[in-house]
């Protein structure tokens, strides 16, 4: 290529060429990222876990209010929908129970409360039995009622067993027993579409459940005086066997016994005839030997002691006469002489009495000695009569070892009969007097609306939305492949964000807010322009590719703001339509002459070249439509080319075509020094992948991707405040009267794939 055909170009300023290779080593993500802060996306992109969830709820942010309008519609429907249930309640109270106990010994009968927890979770079975609810239907004759004895709308069922087993079923499904903790109180419920039957029904089984009782209770009864009576006929006949055998043994024994009689007027032990003269004899011949030692004590005294020892009456009378005439001959000796008459006459009367006492004192003592004999002889009697009953009760005893069994059956068979009939007596005094220890504290007044609960529903719907809802959003952000924001550029591209260009609104174009060069779509660029400035070790690329996975992502336009945002530094910059299959980049005054003509062989550069209103951008069209560009592109004319164009322009940036089905971009990447990938905001995660990867194995140096058509508000994250960016005034761009002042040719850029 001859340097004269460059003659229009303006001279200085141009670059010079670097020794080596011209590809430019590239700055990993993580310096990338720590060298520069996107001022286009306002958010680190190293955000907590917590912030991540927040920003997926913001991203869902249509699902949640969705799910949760779906829930509370569906619990306000089934509130409406629902059946009105009301539900009557009643207390009773479950007293202790008291159990007699027999006494055999015709005392008072004892009673045993029993209120253990068995006991009381034994009624609450009993209160909850389908017999009870069957009881309750007879009572309260539901199987003629419709709901219960046959479904509603259905004709009233002929069958009365069929119908009262479907009332007791609905009973039991609809009945509640709800005991009162630490107490012996029992709440019982039943829910039924009717408050009045409600009330009816719980009424019905509190009064059914108290009879019940009873008849469980006379039930027992009935049946144990009923037992009494069976047990009672087998023991007198049992008692009736027993004494039969013990008289008939008796008899043939012949044993006679004696039956003493008991205080109480009962009789007691039995003795034989023969024992009891024996004990009677024994007790005679000890009440002989007493009387004969008593009477030999005496005798032998009589036969030792003076006549003033005798105890005697008459001896002791004497002895006091005595002692009195002596007294009196003792006063009469100092006044008389001894032959005085008186004298004589008193020693007379003293000899008379000393006669007197020594013949009683013989008498006496002769009856002792009688009686001390008779005691001896009435001894020896006895005893010789007891030496014969000895062997007589020996006999008879040996004859009573059968006969005290017999009767200690027969004393058997009596205590058991009369502990029988000493029951049977109290059962039939108790038979009368059974009362119920259940008893109604409240009955059922009142049935108030337990269902729907329309407050609960709706906040349970309010509730389960709003899980379901976060749910949902959290399913949808992992089931969505879609790359929507800028962080889902670096986490499943895996490559450096080189910015987030916003869409715009309907109606206006972003080349015309790019040829501005202020608002937030300038300043997307610029922070754009600004990472890829920081792409390379040595900063940015001399020749830039941009492509992407298919067409209308924003590729050529975002080239088209780049190539301005790079000229407006100061650099010559050159815009290449690299895409000869639909060029996008066509002259005003229609010349089809470009890049296409080069690389078939064309030199004339100069003709190829326009300059724009933008100074220090010139651009490449694509030229004609060849008939194989990717032959063009792969021959070695094109690396010559760009080096040559390296020559004139500080910067090329090439306007690749979409990379998935055409070879195009994988060869120009291969040649550029570094590619920049545009995705556009929805594009599926593994296509751009597959894109990626097509660079990748034709040795494309990717700088990173740009997120194109990004609404922030619709991936629910805002980021950087783009609608601030049009207040800010910053006058990039030129006039329309510094336009008109320059000698360029203009250009006509086809923004059908602007963001």
């Amino acid at each position: 290529m001859n340097d004269h055909r460059l003659a229009p170009f303006p001279a200085g300023g141009r670059p010079q060429k670097e020794a080596g290779d011209s590809r430019r080593a590239l700055a990993t993500p993580d310096s990338l990222g720590q060298r520069i802060h996107f001022d286009g996306l306002g958010h680190d992109i190293d955000r907590s876990g917590y912030a991540d969830l927040w920003l997926i709820v913001r991203k869902w942010r249509w699902v949640v209010p969705a799910v949760v309008l779906i829930c509370v519609a569906l619990a306000a429907a089934i509130s409406v929908m629902t059946t009105k249930i009301y539900r009557a309640s009643a207390t009773l109270e479950i007293a202790a129970e008291e159990f007699r106990v027999i006494n055999t010994d015709e005392s008072a009968t004892a009673s045993v409360s029993m209120a253990r927890n068995d006991y009381l979770r034994t009624q609450y079975g009993l209160l909850a039995s389908r017999s009870l609810a069957e009881r309750v239907v007879r009572s309260l004759n539901l199987a003629s009622v419709e709901g219960y004895g046959y479904k509603a709308g259905d004709p009233p069922d002929r069958d009365i067993a069929a119908a009262s087993a479907r009332a007791a079923q609905v009973l039991v499904d609809g009945f509640k027993v709800s005991p009162v903790p630490d107490s012996r109180l029992v709440t019982i419920s039943f829910e039924a579409p009717d408050p009045r039957m409600a009330e009816r029904i719980t009424n019905g089984y509190a009064a059914n459940f108290i009879a019940s009782n009873l008849d469980r209770k006379m039930s027992s009864t009935v049946m144990t005086r009923n037992l009494l009576v069976k047990r009672l006929q087998v023991a007198k006949e049992r008692l009736e066997s027993s004494e039969r055998a013990a008289t008939d043994y008796a008899r043939e024994a012949d044993i006679i016994n004696i039956q003493p009689a008991t205080a109480n007027g009962a009789t007691g032990g039995e003795t034989s005839l023969t024992s009891s003269s024996l004990t009677q004899l024994n007790t005679a011949l000890s009440e002989a030997q007493r009387s004969r030692i008593e009477a030999e004590q005496k005798f032998r005294q009589s036969t030792e002691i003076s006549t003033q020892e005798l105890v005697n009456p008459t001896i002791q009378a004497l002895l006091q006469q005595r002692a009195t005439l002596s007294a009196q001959y003792s006063e009469m000796t100092g006044l008389y002489r001894d032959e005085f008459p008186q004298m004589e006459q008193m020693r007379a009367r003293i000899a008379d009495i000393d006669r007197s006492m020594a013949a009683e004192q013989v008498r006496v003592r002769s009856s002792i000695r009688a009686e001390y004999r008779a005691a001896v002889a009435r001894e020896a009697s006895l005893a010789q009569r007891v030496a014969g009953l000895k062997s007589s009760v020996l006999d008879i005893n040996d004859k009573s070892i059968r006969y005290n069994i017999l009767r200690r059956e027969v004393d058997t068979n009596r205590q058991f009969f009369d502990a029988l009939f000493q029951r049977f007596k109290q059962v039939d005094v108790a038979e009368g007097t059974d009362t119920s220890n259940v008893s109604l504290v409240d009955d059922a007044r009142s049935a108030p609306l337990v269902r729907p609960n329309v407050p609960f529903n709706m906040g349970a719907g309010l509730l389960l939305g709003i899980v379901l809802g976060l749910l949902a959003a959290f399913v949808c952000e992992f089931m969505d492949d879609s790359i929507k924001t800028p962080d889902d550029v670096t986490k499943k591209l895996r490559m450096p964000l080189l910015g987030a260009i916003p869409k715009l609104p309907m109606g206006e174009r972003i080349v015309d807010k790019v040829a501005e060069g202020k608002g937030m779509i300038a300043e997307a660029y610029l922070s754009a322009r600004t990472a890829i400035e920081f792409g390379t070790s040595s900063g940015a690329p001399r020749t830039l590719l941009i492509t992407s996975t298919r067409q209308s992502e924003g590729k050529s336009t975002s080239g088209f703001a780049l190539a301005i945002a790079f000229a407006r530094t100061g650099r010559r910059v050159l815009l290449v339509d690299a895409d000869m299959r639909q060029p996008t980049l066509t002259v005003a005054r229609d010349d089809k002459f470009g890049l296409s003509n080069l690389l078939a062989g064309s030199d004339d550069v100069k003709s190829a070249i326009f300059a724009t209103s933008t100074d220090n951008l010139w651009v490449l069209p694509s030229g004609p439509v060849p008939p194989n560009p990717a032959e063009l592109l792969a021959s070695p004319r094109t690396a010559r080319t760009l080096a040559a164009l390296q020559e004139l322009f500080d910067m090329i940036i090439l306007d690749g075509p979409p990379v998935l089905g055409l070879a195009d971009s994988p060869l120009l990447g291969a040649l550029a020094e570094g590619t920049m990938f545009t995705v556009e905001a929805g594009t599926r995660r593994l296509a751009a992948r597959r894109a990626v990867a097509r660079l990748e194995g034709a040795g494309a140096q990717i700088l990173g991707g740009l997120l194109t058509k990004y609404n922030a508000r619709v991936s629910g994250l805002d980021y950087g405040g783009y609608a601030a960016y049009g207040d800010y005034g910053y006058g990039y761009g030129v006039t329309d009267g510094d336009a008109g002042k320059r000698d360029k040719r203009y250009i006509k850029f086809d923004d059908r794939d602007a963001a």
